[in-house]
């Protein structure tokens, strides 16, 4: 088999829905290349404020920032990020941020992953 080295099992799972991102790309029309990028800016912003709860052992603000992150991803079909985060949340709500060093982590990689598979569709 050619299968990639992975150390995590993600490799047969989409990075975006298309159909969840074409609902929405047609749906907003001239304004979804903003709205991407606002996705983009906000969803590295929320990655900085993860690593700092992770950090800090803050469960309620990683709870909530995982929280606005999955909806946003959701919104877009960002399937990773939206699985990602909803695990994130679950640590937070059984008090366990500060053992989830590698799962924010995750989280930004998926995001890099998406972003990449964004720009494809949108030929940038």
């Amino acid at each position: 088999m050619d299968d990639m080295p992975n150390n995590n099992t993600q490799t047969s799972e989409e990075i975006v829905n298309h159909e969840q991102f074409e609902d929405m790309r047609d749906l907003l029309e001239e304004d979804f290349v903003d709205l991407i990028q606002v996705y983009f800016k906000d969803s590295q912003q929320r990655i900085a404020t993860l690593r700092v709860a992770q950090q800090a052992d803050d469960n309620a603000n990683g709870f909530e920032t995982a929280h606005a992150l999955k909806g946003a991803s959701a919104n877009l079909g960002t399937t990773q990020l939206v699985r990602l985060s909803s695990q994130l949340q679950e640590h937070c709500r059984g008090r366990r941020i500060s053992e989830q060093a590698d799962l924010v982590e995750e989280i930004a990689v998926a995001l890099q992953r998406a972003e990449q598979e964004i720009n494809l569709r949108l030929g940038q």
